[in-house]
């Protein structure tokens, strides 16, 4: 008689079910110098830069992208009655990678209360990517703290950019106002 084998059932099943839980709790989206690289180049990291913000709760310096102005949590790009995502084709690494985390060792599952956990089907082709995903953030997140500077440098720049461009736009009352009050005569 044949040895049946038993068919194994994938130890990851995910599927997002586009329902906001982890978007709206967050406390700061963790952005590595790849997404801030990557937004430059097609134009998105001018909407973001006000977002952007320094986190130091694990103990080392993260960038962010923090909360809006007057909430404690929640990512600033999601849009909680549309459940959708300001940024859903273009989502920073983390963003891409979850719910599956990597440590440098071993894979990981880093929201046991996410709703998509056991929704869908998990092809290969679809855990490889998940896993790739995990793998590249993690690399992302770990080349990110060395080159903070870096980082630092792209927000700085894309600022003064957005700043020059509405100097621009004032009109010459406005323009002799801003100079009246920066000489001292508020």
């Amino acid at each position: 008689m044949p040895d049946k084998k038993k068919k194994e059932t994938p130890k990851f099943i995910y599927d997002c079910v586009r329902c906001g839980q982890y978007c709206s709790s967050v406390k700061g989206v963790p952005v590595t110098l790849q997404d801030l690289l990557r937004w430059q180049a097609n134009g998105e990291l001018g909407r973001l830069v006000t977002h952007l913000g320094l986190e130091t709760d694990s103990g080392f310096p993260r960038l962010v992208l923090k909360p809006r102005e007057g909430d404690e949590q929640g990512c600033p790009i999601y849009d909680a009655d549309g459940k959708a995502c300001g940024l859903y084709d273009d989502l920073p690494l983390n963003c891409q990678a979850y719910p599956l985390g990597y440590n440098g060792e071993k894979y990981y599952v880093v929201d046991q209360a996410c709703q998509g956990l056991g929704e869908g089907e998990m092809t290969a082709d679809k855990l490889r990517a998940q896993r790739d995903c995990a793998l590249k953030e993690y690399e992302a997140r770990s080349s990110s703290a060395a080159t903070l500077p870096v980082m630092y440098g792209l927000v700085m720049q894309e600022m003064m950019e957005q700043s020059r461009q509405a100097m621009d736009s004032l009109t010459p009352e406005q323009k002799a106002e801003m100079e009246r009050r920066f000489k001292g005569g508020a």
